[in-house]
């Protein structure tokens, strides 16, 4: 069992050193909307203070991305949010809803705003010691930071509110600052972050953040700040600014005992001391003790026969498959490579069989030792739910996790506990590698690449693991970009890639595939019927007399036998009515919801949207 200062929120804390009775044994006054009620003296007293902090870390830390959500759709899985997908915001209403919901007026956001100016305010007229002062300003100048970013990821500038102004009580009576402040705003919250540790004692505070990730994050919002969304002509003192930051960041980062964990595959299932890729995340479980800290990620990602009626989410499509590159480190269009496009999983950068689990693979499930994975149609197992792509994520899967213990329920726990990780040193290194690009220093990056995928398993060869290849400023631009696909496939970062390298209308007009085995006569999936078929050879059920089925004999590496039982195709995952995929260049910046244009008469509408008349690239 994890012991870290996350899993405190969810328990009654004894607050003795406060009187006021509005305190007791209750969670709910660190968590609700209208904080009017909180005590001043709670600032004066560090165990309140914490406990208001942990709440604000519950808040607001990120948790598993939601397959198809509208911040995770893409073409790298077969969930999607239609209206991001296929183009049809309409910006009349309330269809993107992070600044604010559609069931008020306020917004959620802008209240997690508010209870960081309140806790700021509160400890500067506190009578903490000055080093406990420091430290906790420091954790909620860091959220209002990463809650300001994810907005201007979205809209572009907005109103910046630094002051303990309640949205539950009052307007926000403050217009909308332009993108280039709100950066600004952001990058000072993150400076004031200098008093934290690089790094906190992980059975007790595992999951805080650090000075570190603050760097981190400012690098991060510098990068963005020149990347193509908001830097469409670039401008290259954003890409040094940028690279200045980044470089800081990485170097600062490897200094403290950061850097990159040696297995990828495991990167996700090591949550101890060991793992230094590990920086920001948020903290989960699977004892019943903590059941609201928990995920069902593993449940919905694996195939349905080693879940109890999971299964079929988080699915690659063949495109993300098909973005892989070699061993050898070259992209399978590259004539050199010695792509074999029908026993296409053969001699991949290894990242590819730590993320895609793909038919006839070894997938050892449940602790099943040299389990076979199947996805080809009507594959018995799994029929009641098959995969629509004809693949599965086994980045995120825990494969010692029995298939009844993937489960997870917030009344009983269980699920596989694993850690949601927001940031892991390999992020650091890539926005490093793509800022040192952009401000031109190309030897930099190719430096800190070949680190990248030489711990991924890539041959240096003849060819500096694929890297002599890029040769320009722009291919290289590319390169970096087909990386991070490849690098973080499957972790969320796929949409926000996408959008601030202003790639996603490239994807107009093209469509995410599956791909499909079939199986060839006389060879039959599904169950044996009481009469079969003449002739019918069924794979999916054990033979009589050996108790072992045909398809568990299949290797699909020997290429007569995969060719005896397989023939394949692609198909389009788009639906028949919206055919291939429509991202207008518009929706780089989303269109305000109404309410929240409603809760205010200084808050203008973006350009680009009806009555639009705010440029979010100033």
């Amino acid at each position: 069992m994890k012991k870290t200062f996350i899993k405190k929120t969810q328990y009654c804390i004894l607050l003795t050193a406060l009187t006021v009775g509005v305190f007791g044994c209750k969670k709910d006054i660190f968590d609700k909307k209208d904080l009017t009620g909180v005590d001043p003296s709670i600032w004066s007293t560090e165990s309140a203070a914490n406990q208001f902090l942990n709440a604000t870390y519950d808040l607001i830390m990120p948790n598993w991305p939601t397959p198809g959500s509208m911040h995770n759709t893409s073409d790298e899985l077969n969930n999607a949010t239609s209206s991001i997908l296929y183009g049809t915001l309409t910006g009349t209403g309330n269809e993107v809803t992070d600044i604010a919901t559609a069931a008020k007026q306020g917004n959620d956001q802008y209240f997690n705003i508010y209870r960081c100016n309140l806790a700021i305010q509160g400890l500067n007229a506190g009578s903490l010691p000055a080093d406990v002062k420091a430290k906790l300003k420091a954790q909620f100048f860091f959220f209002r930071a990463y809650v300001y970013f994810n907005l201007i990821k979205l809209y572009g500038g907005v109103p910046l509110v630094l002051n303990t102004q309640n949205p539950a009580t009052d307007q926000i009576l403050v217009p909308r600052s332009k993108t280039s402040d709100c950066v600004k705003q952001i990058v000072s919250d993150l400076d004031s972050c200098t008093s934290l540790p690089s790094s906190w004692p992980l059975n007790t505070d595992g999951g805080r953040i650090t000075s570190d990730v603050a760097l981190a994050l400012k690098g991060k919002v510098l990068m963005y700040w020149a990347s193509p969304q908001f830097n469409p002509n670039d401008d290259p003192a954003r890409w040094q600014a940028a690279y200045n930051a980044c470089k800081t960041a990485y170097t600062t980062a490897l200094a403290d005992g950061y850097d990159l964990y040696p297995n990828f595959a495991n990167i996700f299932i090591d949550e101890t001391s060991a793992n230094k890729e590990r920086m920001m995340w948020r903290t989960l479980d699977n004892v019943s003790v903590n059941p609201t800290h928990g995920t069902n990620t593993e449940n919905i990602t694996r195939p349905y026969s080693e879940t109890t009626g999971g299964g079929g989410s988080n699915e690659p499509t063949w495109n993300l498959v098909t973005a892989f590159p070699m061993k050898n480190g070259l992209s399978i269009s590259d004539p050199n490579s010695g792509y074999n496009p029908e026993m296409f999983w053969q001699n991949r950068d290894p990242r590819f069989d730590a993320t895609i689990a793909y038919n006839g693979c070894i997938w050892e499930l449940s602790g099943k030792k040299n389990r076979k994975e199947w996805t080809y149609d009507k594959f018995l197992d799994d029929a009641p739910r098959p995969t629509a792509t004809g693949f599965y994520c086994r980045k995120i899967c825990n494969p010692s996790i029995s298939a009844a213990g993937a489960v997870y329920s917030t009344n009983s726990a269980g699920g596989s506990g694993m850690d949601w990780i927001e940031m892991r040193f390999a992020e650091v290194l890539m926005n490093y590698a793509e800022s040192a690009n952009g401000a031109n220093h190309m030897d930099e990056t190719k430096t800190v690449i070949a680190k990248l995928r030489a711990r991924a398993g890539i041959t240096q060869g003849t060819n500096n693991y694929g890297l002599d290849a890029v040769t320009t400023r722009d291919s290289m631009f590319r390169f970096l970009w087909k990386e991070r696909e490849i690098e973080f496939a499957m972790e969320g970062k796929r949409y926000d890639d996408l959008r601030r390298t202003r790639q996603f209308d490239k994807l107009t007009g093209k469509q995410r595939l599956a791909y499909h085995w079939i199986l060839k006569a006389p060879y039959v999936a599904g169950a044996k019927p009481t009469k079969p078929a003449a002739g019918a050879i069924y794979i999916d059920v054990p033979d009589a007399t050996t108790g072992v089925r045909i398809a568990d004999t299949i290797n699909i590496n020997n290429k007569s036998t995969y060719e005896k039982f397989f023939t394949t195709s692609t198909l389009s995952l788009e639906p028949a009515g919206t055919p291939t995929i429509n991202y207008p260049a518009q929706y780089y910046f989303y269109p305000l919801p109404q309410n929240f244009l409603n809760s205010s008469s200084v808050i203008q509408q973006t350009i680009g949207w009806p009555g639009g008349t705010f440029d979010p690239l100033k």
